[in-house]
C-alpha cells in the first residue's frame, strides 16, 4: 500500500466522535449515571475505532511520536503490525471497560468511579502504547 499523508480520515473521525457525543443529550437525562457510562464507553469504544481506522490505512504517522517520512521508510509490513498492536490494546480496553459497566451498574457504584476507571484505563492503554517500536 502506498502512504499517502492526509488527515482527513482523522478529521471525519473526530466529527463523528462529537457528533456521538451530543447525540446523547437528546437521551432523558434522568439517569446521569447511565448517561456517563454511555459516553465512557463511547469514548473507550471511538478510540479503539481509531486505532482500527490507523490500521487499516496504515497512516501510523496520526499517533504521536512517529513522523510521516518515518513510517513511509518502515513499509507497509512493519506499519501494519506497528497499527495492530495498538489497536489491541485499545480495543481490549474497550472491551474491558464495558464489561466493568456491566458490573457497575449491578452493584450501583457512584458514576464518579466509573470515570475514574475510564481514565485510568485509557492512560493505561495509552501508556503501554510507548514500548511499541516501529
Amino acid at each position: 500500500m502506498k502512504l499517502k499523508k492526509s488527515y482527513k480520515g482523522f478529521v471525519i473521525w473526530l466529527v463523528g466522535y462529537m457528533v456521538a457525543l451530543m447525540s446523547l443529550s437528546f437521551l432523558p437525562a434522568e439517569d446521569g449515571a447511565l448517561l456517563v457510562r454511555l459516553m465512557m464507553n463511547m469514548t473507550t469504544a471511538a478510540l479503539a475505532i481509531l486505532a482500527y481506522v490507523i490500521y487499516r490505512t496504515e497512516q501510523i504517522y496520526w499517533y504521536n511520536g512517529v513522523e510521516y517520512e518515518e513510517a513511509v521508510q518502515a513499509g507497509s509490513e512493519r506499519r501494519k503490525e506497528y497499527a495492530r498492536r495498538h489497536f489491541i490494546r485499545f480495543a481490549n480496553t474497550a472491551g474491558l471497560y464495558l464489561a466493568y459497566t456491566l458490573v457497575s451498574c449491578l452493584l450501583n457504584l457512584h458514576f464518579g468511579v466509573d470515570i475514574a476507571v475510564a481514565c485510568v484505563a485509557i492512560t493505561a492503554a495509552a501508556l503501554s502504547t510507548i514500548r511499541i517500536k516501529l
